[in-house]
This record gives structure tokens, C-alpha cells and sequence, in this order.
């Protein structure tokens, strides 16, 4: 068990780490005409941010960082649109969106009611392992686009933090355990790939997709 400090340190630590993540998905996503982030992992996340800032807030310094993550997100979401309007028309891009938004809401409330989790830590390190899975399919689906080696590192820093913090509370959990271990491993698999991808395009013109499947 970690000291009330060192908790509170943690806490600290996971907001800011997620929130300079989200900042640089956006402006790199900006400048790449790009999403850097899945748009299941933008709806799973939104819908936890809307729940646990509006509907169950269980703690004040929470209930603004899901304010602010939930802000965030929103942008990257209109990113995830506007750039791919070119792709896909918005008659199926958007009932697409909406769909995802309700199948995850009611996901979110299925286990909140089952697992009796008031906090959404189960539903909350559920989408961190999905979020780090589907990150690792980004470089080769659109290359570097939306995605830098710094966002890798803030976002493992930052889930690295909640998963200490998730042990020093509920130590007994094996199913937080496990999706704690299971992030950090995606999350060091994606970090790898990045600097991989960096490494091959370094000085070429090559196009990173191709480079990644040789």
C-alpha cells in the first residue's frame, strides 16, 4: 500500500500525463489533417468522460479531469470526422459515430451495474487496454500521421501512473491486474513500433505503411 501522498502524487500524475497526450493528439492531428487516435477508443472514451462528470461524479478532482478529458476528446472527435469526410460520406460516417457512442455508453453502465463499480475502474482500464491495442494498428493503417514518439511516451507515463495507483488500491483484483499488465505491454509494443517507423522513414521519402508490412 503506497502513502496517501504518494496516491495523491499518482493521481496528479495520470491527469496531466492524459491531458499534454490528448493536447498533442490534437495538434498533431491538426498539422497532419489526421485523427491519432481509433474512433472506437475517441467514443469508449467519451462516453466514460460524460458519465463520470455529469451522471456519477465520485470525486471533485475526477469530476473535473473528466471535464476536461471530455473536452478534449470532443475535439479529437470533429477531427475524426472532418478528415474523414473525404473517405466516407457523412450519411454513413455519422450514424456510424452515433452507434459506437450508444453501444458504449451502454456498455459502460452494463459493468458499472455487474462489477457494482460506482468509480468505472473497470470500465476505465477495459478501454485503456482497448485504446493501446488499436494504437498499435494506427502506424500501419495510416502510416505516422496523427502520431509522434512523445504522444507513445505520455500516454504510457500516464497509464503507468493509474496502474500503480489502481494496485495500491485494489491489490486483491486480478482483473485489474491483468489489464494493467496487458496495457503496459501494449503500450511498450506501440512505443517500439513508432520508433521503428522513425527509424526506417528517417532521411526517405518511403511511405511508412508499406515499410511497416515488409
Amino acid at each position: 500500500m503506497l502513502s496517501n501522498q504518494m496516491e495523491l502524487f499518482l493521481q496528479y500524475g495520470l491527469a496531466i500525463f492524459w491531458t499534454i497526450t490528448y493536447i498533442l493528439i490534437i495538434i498533431q492531428g491538426f498539422k497532419d489533417r489526421a485523427c491519432g487516435m481509433p474512433l472506437p477508443a475517441i467514443c469508449a472514451n467519451i462516453t466514460w468522460e460524460f458519465l463520470f462528470a455529469f451522471v456519477m461524479p465520485f470525486h471533485p478532482l475526477q469530476m473535473i479531469v473528466s471535464l476536461v478529458w471530455l473536452l478534449l476528446d470532443c475535439v479529437i472527435l470533429f477531427q475524426a470526422v472532418y478528415f474523414a469526410k473525404p473517405k466516407y460520406p457523412p450519411r454513413l460516417l455519422l450514424p456510424a459515430i452515433f452507434s459506437l457512442l450508444v453501444i458504449a455508453l451502454l456498455l459502460h453502465v452494463g459493468m458499472i451495474v455487474e462489477f457494482h463499480d460506482q468509480e468505472g475502474k473497470y470500465t476505465a482500464f477495459g478501454i485503456n487496454l482497448m485504446m493501446s491495442i488499436l494504437f498499435i494498428q494506427l502506424p500501419f493503417k495510416q502510416g505516422l500521421k496523427g502520431q509522434t514518439i512523445y504522444i507513445a511516451y505520455y500516454k504510457m507515463i500516464g497509464t503507468l501512473c493509474a496502474s500503480v495507483l489502481c494496485y495500491s488500491l485494489y491489490p486483491d483484483s486480478f482483473l485489474l491486474l491483468l489489464l494493467c499488465l496487458l496495457t503496459t505491454i501494449a503500450d511498450i509494443v506501440y512505443i517500439v513500433l513508432i520508433h521503428r517507423a522513425l527509424h526506417m522513414t528517417k532521411g526517405s521519402n518511403a511511405q511508412l505503411v508499406p515499410t511497416l508490412r515488409a
